[in-house]
């Protein structure tokens, strides 16, 4: 039976670069609708976009290293938002019994009495970790909700995860040495990480609206639980 497809207007001279994009973006919704690397095709996805199946050959040589890409995109994405959250240094503002939580509160600067420092850095990106996974639940759960196809152990420490992690041991290191409690940047970031997490995902599995101020709070408490001082 013959293959059917949307037809797509071919691609101008220099416009190789926009099918790539519409590639990988097709192919992480795919992923993220089905939750499995491996009900993915790359026929599938060239029927997605549009185009027939060879197209997508000439820009990823396989399943694989389309998936890889995606992923670590999205990783990129989460990386570079913890950053600007750093740089910024403002957490959320602080919230009145009267003031809702929107999507866009979280991005709220604190008043012009709050100093930047690497605590007031740190806090934010535990609250831009929080609304990145409330405001793009599909790239998260692309990230950490999708069923992979297991690969070779030695093949881990590439694997884009850890550029994540290698954010937070950066926001902690900055923090003053003799802080009480410290273990360690390496350790406290991974048990910092993994536990801002696991909130995170709780809230988000529920088949209930998520509590963003609720939320919110509870990262704050964690965070001074983990990083006294």
């Amino acid at each position: 039976m013959a293959e059917t497809f949307k037809r797509r207007a071919p691609s101008q001279w220099g416009e190789g670069g926009a099918l790539k994009e519409e590639i990988l973006a097709a192919a992480a919704r795919l992923l993220a609708e089905s939750g499995r690397e491996e009900a993915l095709s790359l026929r599938a996805v060239a029927r997605e976009v549009g185009i027939a199946a060879p197209s997508v050959y000439l820009h990823f040589k396989d399943r694989s290293e389309l998936v890889a890409t995606v992923t670590r995109r999205a990783y990129e994405k989460l990386v570079a938002e913890l950053g600007e959250a750093r740089d910024g240094g403002t957490p959320t503002a602080p919230l009145t019994p009267h003031a809702p939580l929107t999507s866009h509160a979280p991005h709220a600067s604190l008043t012009s009495h709050s100093p930047h420092t690497p605590r007031s850095a740190l806090r934010a990106m535990v609250h831009r970790y929080c609304t990145f996974a409330l405001e793009n639940p599909r790239r998260f759960r692309l990230m950490f909700g999708v069923e992979r196809i297991v690969g070779p152990r030695e093949d881990s420490p590439r694997h884009p995860v850890w550029l994540v992690l290698g954010a937070w041991e950066e926001a902690l290191a900055a923090l003053p040495a003799d802080r009480p409690g410290q273990v360690g940047a390496e350790q406290d970031a991974l048990l910092l990480w993994s536990a801002l997490h696991g909130i995170v995902t709780i809230a988000m599995a529920l088949p209930y609206e998520v509590d963003r101020r609720g939320l919110i709070q509870r990262a704050d408490e964690l965070l001074d639980r983990i990083v006294a001082g």
